[in-house]
């Protein structure tokens, strides 16, 4: 076989056999997959006892690399007593989400203007929604940095059960008056914010998740449950597009605009409780939005009186990507029985009314071999990488499921990460590195990040030549965790160079990891080479796994022929072996006879 030696450095070598010191794949870009903490609630007092205080992060990517990410800190505010005068925190990450930091903290728009059409609305409180426009909109020009968000008045909820008792603890979330979805605006990356307008308004909120219809204020006198949520925003056609839950109450819809009839007694009738998706659009210089167009209906629901509402079910929590095959995919979740996390495919992304009114299950969605269906339990996330792959994940898994064609009929393989389940976990593919950068909600009110690798990502590739055998490094031309694609069976061998059908699963990332070391990350999907067991003992089997201990670290170690050895970080007496042509490679104590000798060939 004709080869080419590796000459670029990848380091300082300091003796024949001193220790490579390998910059982070791609350059200078550090890596962190393991993460760690963006947010933790102290011991302040919260509107909502001590669950669910911070929640519903979201994340952005702006021009410049910046990361900034946004979530709900429904913290007591100290001057006010209650929720007036809350805000949004915004953080920011310069090192592609590595690590994070607290960047500004948007304001209600009765604080952040003078106008008194904001004067209503003093809290900004939930759902925020980050977006950095990929082309002008009428006046809002490419790259300007919008947060869409779920802002209110006042908690009477609280501040009445305040008033009657200084020692209430509240566990859930009250009743706020005048809710909206605002839009706001940033064009200095984040660190200062104006309000553009107010997209949608709703009623009184009447109570949340666990409580809806329940923790009903005595100023809310017609015991209203009205509340808009989870603003999701997309350029189309040149226009703005604000997807959104809706609690107001609709009498049906037209069925060929897909405007919805507002109940005429929406203020004050019983409410059904339900809730529809539906989406404005906005050119980005005129005073409003267009009327609202329904997305996903729901089932009907009799109200008796010869009156029916469009709503039940409750879906919520919409997601819009196209598809390489021409289409839209939409996702939410939905709890009117049977499959709680749906989807629907239209030709248009204003006209999914014109298909089913409840959708569709994830979990048909076609699996590749081993992989579980896609993950349910509410709140999925759904992303569009470069290239056309669509990334999923649901409340239900700590994994995600990849479509590699990103066709709207494609199949999906589910992946490990680092980041464990969580309700409104948040996936961002990061321009500069190509790994997803994850936010997830955990525990009692604490903010994680993570990121993981999915293959494909920025930097080298090189394919590591066994100097005994001449084969490389593979997988048996498997893509995902050997736990899930092979049976749970481990994976990594020698192979003939070019004999898989995938020949990116020949192909590895060598990244430095946080704590030294260096992890191999599979070009195919971004999996580790790692010690099976987890037990550093000789004799162990090599799987790709998911990065996320230092059983996939190894030191590069040359040799004074040339070549490289990959000794364990977990054991250093071991090294990385490839005994004889088509095996699997193994952990083995020192050997002299070049299967622990490896070329690296980009």
């Amino acid at each position: 076989m004709q080869r080419r030696r590796l000459r670029r450095a990848l380091g300082t070598v300091a003796a024949a056999s001193a220790l490579l010191a390998i910059p982070a794949s791609g350059g200078a870009q550090a890596y962190n997959p393991a993460g760690g903490t963006l947010y933790q609630l102290g011991s302040e007092p919260c509107l909502k006892g001590r669950g669910n205080c911070a929640v519903y992060p979201k994340s952005a990517q702006l021009p410049s690399g910046r990361l900034v990410a946004a979530f709900e800190k429904s913290t007591v505010v100290t001057s006010s007593g209650s929720a007036d005068g809350q805000t949004v925190p915004v953080y920011k990450s310069d090192d592609h989400g590595t690590s994070w930091q607290p960047l500004s903290e948007v304001k209600a728009p009765a604080y952040i203007s003078s106008d008194p059409q904001y004067a209503k609305y003093t809290s900004n409180w939930t759902n925020p929604y980050l977006y950095a426009l990929p082309q002008d909109v009428g006046d809002l020009k490419q790259g300007t940095l919008l947060l869409s968000t779920v802002v209110s008045g006042d908690d009477y909820y609280y501040k009445e059960h305040k008033a009657a008792d200084p020692n209430w603890t509240p566990s859930n979330d009250g009743d706020r008056k005048d809710l909206a979805i605002a839009l706001y605006s940033s064009t200095d990356q984040g660190a200062t914010w104006k309000i553009l307008n107010i997209v949608a308004t709703g009623g009184w909120q009447g109570g949340s998740a666990g409580a809806v219809g329940k923790n009903i204020a005595n100023a809310n006198t017609n015991r209203q449950v009205d509340p808009l949520w989870e603003p999701y925003l997309m350029v189309h056609k040149g226009r703005l597009v604000c997807y959104y839950s809706d609690e107001n109450d609709y009498t049906g819809f037209n069925p060929t605009t897909g405007v919805p009839t507002l109940d005429a007694a929406n203020d004050t009738a019983t409410d059904s409780l339900g809730q529809i998706l539906v989406h404005k659009t906005w050119d980005g210089r005129s005073a409003n939005w267009s009327s609202p167009v329904v997305d996903i209906a729901g089932l009907t629901q009799d109200m008796g009186g010869g009156k029916s509402e469009i709503g039940g079910g409750r879906p919520g929590m919409t997601n819009v990507v196209r598809t390489t095959d021409g289409k839209w995919m939409i996702t939410y979740e939905y709890w009117g029985g049977g499959a709680n996390t749906r989807y629907q495919i239209a030709g248009d992304p204003t006209k999914f009314f014109t298909g089913s009114a409840t959708g569709t299950g994830v979990n048909s969605l076609p699996v590749d071999t081993g992989s579980r269906p896609l993950a349910a339990g509410g709140s999925p996330v759904l992303i569009r990488l470069p290239g056309g792959r669509l990334v999923y994940n649901a409340a239900g898994s700590g994994n995600v499921w990849v479509n590699e064609t990103g066709r709207s009929d494609g199949t999906w393989k589910e992946y490990q990460t680092t980041s464990q389940p969580g309700y409104s976990r948040n996936l961002q593919y990061v321009e500069g590195t190509g790994r997803i950068a994850i936010l997830n909600n955990q525990g009692t009110s604490t903010l994680k990040f993570a990121e993981i690798d999915l293959g494909h990502t920025n930097g080298a590739y090189y394919q590591l030549v066994n100097r005994k055998t001449d084969q490389v490094i593979g997988t048996g031309n498997k893509t995902n965790d050997a736990n899930i694609g092979n049976g749970d069976v481990p994976d990594v061998r020698l192979e003939a160079p070019g004999s898989a059908a995938n020949a990116d699963t020949q192909f590895w990332h060598l990244t430095t990891e946080p704590n030294g070391g260096v992890t191999l990350l599979n070009k195919a999907g971004g999996r580790a080479a790692a010690i099976w067991t987890g037990n550093a003992t000789a004799g162990q089997k090599i799987g790709q796994w998911v990065d996320n201990s230092n059983t996939g670290s190894w030191n590069l170690v040359k040799t004074s022929n040339g070549f490289y050895k990959l000794q364990s970080v977990k054991n250093t007496s071991l090294y990385l072996t490839g005994a004889s042509a088509g095996t699997q490679l193994t952990l083995q104590n020192a050997l002299t006879d070049g299967s622990q000798d490896w070329e690296l060939v980009q």
